[in-house]
Protein backbone atom coordinates (compact mmCIF):
# COMPACT_ATOMS: atom_id res chain seq x y z
CA UNK A 1 0.00 0.00 0.00
CA UNK A 2 2.87 2.38 1.07
CA UNK A 3 4.47 1.81 -2.56
CA UNK A 4 1.23 2.22 -4.11
CA UNK A 5 0.97 5.87 -2.65
CA UNK A 6 4.59 6.57 -3.29
CA UNK A 7 4.30 5.85 -7.16
CA UNK A 8 1.21 7.76 -6.87
CA UNK A 9 2.65 11.21 -5.48
CA UNK A 10 5.92 10.73 -8.09
CA UNK A 11 3.51 11.54 -11.02
CA UNK A 12 1.43 13.98 -9.55
CA UNK A 13 4.79 15.88 -8.22
CA UNK A 14 6.05 15.87 -11.73
CA UNK A 15 2.90 17.14 -13.06
CA UNK A 16 3.27 20.16 -10.82
CA UNK A 17 6.28 20.98 -11.43
CA UNK A 18 5.90 20.77 -14.92
CA UNK A 19 3.11 22.57 -15.24
CA UNK A 20 4.45 25.08 -13.14
CA UNK A 21 7.22 25.41 -15.75
CA UNK A 22 4.68 25.77 -18.83
CA UNK A 23 2.47 27.89 -16.88
CA UNK A 24 5.53 30.48 -15.97
CA UNK A 25 6.77 30.68 -19.59
CA UNK A 26 3.54 31.38 -20.86
CA UNK A 27 2.98 34.40 -18.64
CA UNK A 28 6.26 35.56 -19.33
CA UNK A 29 5.71 35.37 -22.97
CA UNK A 30 2.22 37.11 -22.14
CA UNK A 31 4.21 39.56 -20.73
CA UNK A 32 6.40 39.94 -23.37
CA UNK A 33 3.87 40.70 -26.18
CA UNK A 34 0.92 42.49 -24.38
CA UNK A 35 3.49 44.73 -22.14
CA UNK A 36 6.75 44.66 -23.87
CA UNK A 37 7.90 43.20 -20.90
CA UNK A 38 9.02 39.83 -19.33
CA UNK A 39 8.37 40.73 -15.80
CA UNK A 40 4.97 42.26 -16.34
CA UNK A 41 3.72 38.63 -17.23
CA UNK A 42 4.48 37.91 -13.10
CA UNK A 43 1.13 39.54 -12.74
CA UNK A 44 -0.63 36.39 -13.99
CA UNK A 45 1.12 33.92 -11.74
CA UNK A 46 -2.25 33.70 -8.93
CA UNK A 47 -4.05 32.06 -12.05
CA UNK A 48 -1.82 29.19 -11.76
CA UNK A 49 -4.41 27.46 -9.22
CA UNK A 50 -6.92 27.53 -11.81
CA UNK A 51 -4.75 26.20 -14.51
CA UNK A 52 -3.37 23.20 -12.47
CA UNK A 53 -7.06 22.80 -11.26
CA UNK A 54 -8.05 22.21 -14.95
CA UNK A 55 -4.95 19.96 -15.81
CA UNK A 56 -5.58 17.73 -12.96
CA UNK A 57 -8.90 17.26 -14.13
CA UNK A 58 -8.29 16.33 -17.41
CA UNK A 59 -5.50 13.91 -16.04
CA UNK A 60 -8.91 12.29 -13.80
CA UNK A 61 -10.94 12.03 -16.45
CA UNK A 62 -8.06 9.86 -18.66
CA UNK A 63 -7.44 7.81 -15.70
CA UNK A 64 -11.28 6.94 -14.99
CA UNK A 65 -10.84 6.17 -18.91
CA UNK A 66 -8.02 4.27 -18.98
CA UNK A 67 -9.05 2.04 -15.38
CA UNK A 68 -12.41 1.43 -16.80
CA UNK A 69 -11.10 -0.32 -20.04
CA UNK A 70 -8.83 -2.22 -17.55
CA UNK A 71 -11.41 -2.83 -15.34
CA UNK A 72 -13.38 -4.32 -18.53
CA UNK A 73 -10.38 -6.69 -19.32
CA UNK A 74 -10.43 -8.36 -15.92
CA UNK A 75 -14.10 -9.24 -15.59
CA UNK A 76 -13.83 -10.86 -19.45
CA UNK A 77 -10.72 -12.85 -18.30
CA UNK A 78 -12.30 -13.65 -14.95
CA UNK A 79 -15.50 -14.72 -16.82
CA UNK A 80 -13.38 -17.02 -19.04
CA UNK A 81 -11.55 -18.55 -15.87
CA UNK A 82 -14.95 -18.96 -14.22
CA UNK A 83 -16.40 -20.42 -17.05
CA UNK A 84 -13.53 -23.00 -17.33
CA UNK A 85 -14.31 -24.80 -13.13
CA UNK A 86 -11.99 -22.09 -11.66
CA UNK A 87 -13.04 -21.12 -8.27
CA UNK A 88 -13.32 -17.33 -7.50
CA UNK A 89 -9.90 -17.04 -5.41
CA UNK A 90 -7.98 -19.09 -8.27
CA UNK A 91 -9.96 -17.28 -11.14
CA UNK A 92 -8.54 -13.95 -9.92
CA UNK A 93 -5.44 -15.37 -9.75
CA UNK A 94 -5.34 -16.64 -12.97
CA UNK A 95 -6.91 -13.34 -14.42
CA UNK A 96 -3.80 -11.61 -13.38
CA UNK A 97 -1.58 -13.82 -15.23
CA UNK A 98 -3.38 -14.02 -18.14
CA UNK A 99 -3.23 -9.77 -18.10
CA UNK A 100 0.41 -10.32 -18.12
CA UNK A 101 -0.48 -10.20 -21.86
CA UNK A 102 -1.68 -6.85 -21.47
CA UNK A 103 -0.57 -4.94 -19.06
CA UNK A 104 2.99 -4.21 -17.37
CA UNK A 105 3.60 -5.32 -14.15
CA UNK A 106 2.57 -1.80 -12.31
CA UNK A 107 -0.65 -1.22 -13.93
CA UNK A 108 -3.48 -1.00 -12.05
CA UNK A 109 -5.43 -3.78 -12.63
CA UNK A 110 -2.72 -5.95 -12.04
CA UNK A 111 -1.90 -4.30 -8.38
CA UNK A 112 -5.61 -4.55 -7.73
CA UNK A 113 -5.58 -7.88 -8.36
CA UNK A 114 -3.01 -8.97 -6.64
CA UNK A 115 -4.24 -7.35 -3.86
CA UNK A 116 -7.29 -9.16 -4.18
CA UNK A 117 -5.91 -12.33 -4.26
CA UNK A 118 -3.51 -12.02 -1.52
CA UNK A 119 -6.32 -11.26 1.02
CA UNK A 120 -8.18 -14.27 -0.51
CA UNK A 121 -5.12 -15.95 0.97
CA UNK A 122 -5.56 -14.10 3.93
CA UNK A 123 -8.96 -15.56 4.91
CA UNK A 124 -10.69 -12.90 3.73
CA UNK A 125 -14.26 -13.54 1.94
CA UNK A 126 -13.87 -12.98 -1.84
CA UNK A 127 -16.96 -10.24 -1.60
CA UNK A 128 -14.95 -8.34 1.12
CA UNK A 129 -11.85 -8.06 -1.28
CA UNK A 130 -14.14 -6.86 -4.44
CA UNK A 131 -16.07 -4.29 -2.11
CA UNK A 132 -12.64 -3.17 -0.67
CA UNK A 133 -11.32 -2.75 -4.44
CA UNK A 134 -14.66 -1.06 -5.93
CA UNK A 135 -13.78 1.55 -2.95
CA UNK A 136 -10.21 2.43 -4.12
CA UNK A 137 -10.98 2.22 -8.01
CA UNK A 138 -13.74 4.94 -7.62
CA UNK A 139 -15.44 3.74 -10.47
CA UNK A 140 -19.76 3.54 -10.32
CA UNK A 141 -19.20 0.54 -11.99
CA UNK A 142 -16.62 -1.41 -10.14
CA UNK A 143 -19.04 -0.74 -6.95
CA UNK A 144 -22.18 -2.17 -9.07
CA UNK A 145 -20.45 -5.01 -9.81
CA UNK A 146 -19.31 -5.60 -6.14
CA UNK A 147 -22.68 -5.09 -4.60
CA UNK A 148 -24.07 -7.50 -7.62
CA UNK A 149 -21.47 -10.01 -6.50
CA UNK A 150 -21.94 -9.87 -2.61
CA UNK A 151 -26.02 -10.06 -3.55
CA UNK A 152 -25.50 -13.40 -5.94
CA UNK A 153 -22.91 -15.33 -2.69
CA UNK A 154 -25.25 -14.52 -0.22
CA UNK A 155 -28.33 -16.18 -2.40
CA UNK A 156 -26.78 -18.50 -4.40
CA UNK A 157 -27.23 -16.60 -7.70
CA UNK A 158 -25.19 -17.47 -11.40
CA UNK A 159 -21.99 -16.06 -10.64
CA UNK A 160 -20.75 -16.51 -14.29
CA UNK A 161 -24.01 -15.10 -15.66
CA UNK A 162 -23.62 -11.94 -13.24
CA UNK A 163 -19.99 -11.77 -14.31
CA UNK A 164 -20.77 -11.73 -17.92
CA UNK A 165 -23.55 -8.80 -17.99
CA UNK A 166 -21.37 -6.71 -15.83
CA UNK A 167 -18.89 -7.10 -18.16
CA UNK A 168 -20.85 -6.38 -21.06
CA UNK A 169 -22.10 -3.37 -19.54
CA UNK A 170 -19.16 -2.06 -18.56
CA UNK A 171 -17.29 -2.54 -22.40
CA UNK A 172 -20.36 -0.59 -23.80
CA UNK A 173 -20.16 1.93 -21.38
CA UNK A 174 -16.25 2.02 -21.82
CA UNK A 175 -16.54 2.51 -25.80
CA UNK A 176 -19.04 5.35 -25.08
CA UNK A 177 -16.86 7.02 -23.42
CA UNK A 178 -13.92 6.69 -25.62
CA UNK A 179 -16.16 7.76 -28.85
CA UNK A 180 -16.82 11.15 -26.88
CA UNK A 181 -13.30 11.64 -25.52
CA UNK A 182 -12.39 11.39 -29.02
CA UNK A 183 -15.06 13.71 -30.35
CA UNK A 184 -14.00 16.00 -27.33
CA UNK A 185 -10.36 15.34 -27.81
CA UNK A 186 -10.63 16.75 -31.33
CA UNK A 187 -12.42 20.06 -30.51
CA UNK A 188 -10.39 20.97 -27.81
CA UNK A 189 -7.52 20.61 -30.11
CA UNK A 190 -9.75 23.08 -32.61
CA UNK A 191 -10.29 25.52 -29.60
CA UNK A 192 -6.26 25.26 -29.20
CA UNK A 193 -5.67 26.11 -32.83
CA UNK A 194 -8.09 28.91 -32.12
CA UNK A 195 -6.52 30.46 -29.17
CA UNK A 196 -2.82 30.95 -31.09
CA UNK A 197 -4.61 32.95 -33.66
CA UNK A 198 -4.79 36.23 -31.53
CA UNK A 199 -1.13 35.52 -30.13
CA UNK A 200 0.09 34.69 -33.47
CA UNK A 201 -1.19 37.76 -34.89
CA UNK A 202 0.91 40.21 -32.71
CA UNK A 203 4.17 38.02 -32.78
CA UNK A 204 3.76 38.58 -36.67
CA UNK A 205 3.49 42.26 -36.54
CA UNK A 206 6.16 42.11 -33.67
CA UNK A 207 8.86 40.19 -36.29
CA UNK A 208 7.63 41.54 -39.47
CA UNK A 209 6.68 45.12 -38.37
CA UNK A 210 8.51 46.08 -35.34
CA UNK A 211 7.30 49.94 -35.28
CA UNK A 212 3.74 49.22 -35.93
CA UNK A 213 2.17 48.39 -32.52
CA UNK A 214 4.41 50.95 -30.18
CA UNK A 215 1.53 52.96 -29.79
CA UNK A 216 0.12 49.82 -28.02
CA UNK A 217 2.84 49.77 -25.43
CA UNK A 218 3.41 53.23 -24.83
CA UNK A 219 1.07 55.34 -22.22
CA UNK A 220 -1.54 54.46 -19.82
CA UNK A 221 -4.52 53.86 -23.53
CA UNK A 222 -2.02 51.39 -24.70
CA UNK A 223 -1.88 49.22 -21.27
CA UNK A 224 -5.33 49.66 -20.90
CA UNK A 225 -6.26 48.62 -24.10
CA UNK A 226 -3.94 45.36 -24.44
CA UNK A 227 -5.16 45.01 -20.47
CA UNK A 228 -9.26 44.68 -22.05
CA UNK A 229 -8.14 42.89 -24.76
CA UNK A 230 -6.39 39.79 -22.41
CA UNK A 231 -9.07 40.08 -20.42
CA UNK A 232 -11.46 39.51 -23.50
CA UNK A 233 -9.04 36.77 -24.40
CA UNK A 234 -9.33 34.91 -21.10
CA UNK A 235 -12.97 35.07 -21.10
CA UNK A 236 -13.05 33.66 -24.47
CA UNK A 237 -10.50 30.80 -23.65
CA UNK A 238 -12.45 30.12 -20.74
CA UNK A 239 -15.79 29.92 -22.47
CA UNK A 240 -14.22 27.87 -25.22
CA UNK A 241 -13.20 25.29 -22.38
CA UNK A 242 -16.58 25.61 -20.79
CA UNK A 243 -18.60 24.62 -23.67
CA UNK A 244 -15.76 21.31 -24.29
CA UNK A 245 -15.95 20.35 -20.95
CA UNK A 246 -18.11 16.53 -20.40
CA UNK A 247 -18.09 14.64 -17.33
CA UNK A 248 -17.16 11.14 -18.89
Amino acid sequence: MINQRRSAARPDIKMFFISAAKYTLLCLVSGLLLYDSWFSGLLLLPGFALYLSRIRKRAEQEERLRRMAEFRDALTSLGACLEAGYSMENAAAAAEKDLACLYSGDSWIRRELSGICRAMENSVPAEEAFRGFAERSGLEEAQSFAELYTTAKRSGGDLLRIIRSAAAVVSGKTEVKREIHTILTAKRLECRVMRLIPPGILVYFRLCSPGFLDMLYEGAFGRILMTAMLLAYLFLAWLMERITEIEL
